[in-house]
């Protein structure tokens, strides 16, 4: 974070680059993560395994769904209730 003013001193464009390079940094861990997830379930069970770990991830799908489109409606009520 503290380097991240001096590639952004010559123009908009080169900081929207730096910070699109900087976001896709932090995605690279978890891809492996998945990766390696997609290439252990397929060594053990297939393309069997394959689906068990795509549904296990689904499975939370409605969790963090749920989570999200009520975060704004607890933060609304929060508030007319203050």
């Amino acid at each position: 974070v503290r380097g991240f003013p001096t590639p952004c001193r010559p123009g908009a464009a080169t900081n929207i680059i730096f910070g699109l390079a900087l976001g896709y940094k932090s995605v690279v861990l978890p891809v492996f993560i998945l990766a390696g997830i997609i290439f252990g379930s397929h060594r053990l069970a297939g393309m069997y395994g394959i689906s068990l770990a795509a549904l296990g991830m689904l499975a939370t799908l409605a969790t963090c769904l749920t989570i999200d489109v009520y975060g704004p409606v607890c933060d609304n009520a929060g508030g007319i209730a203050e």
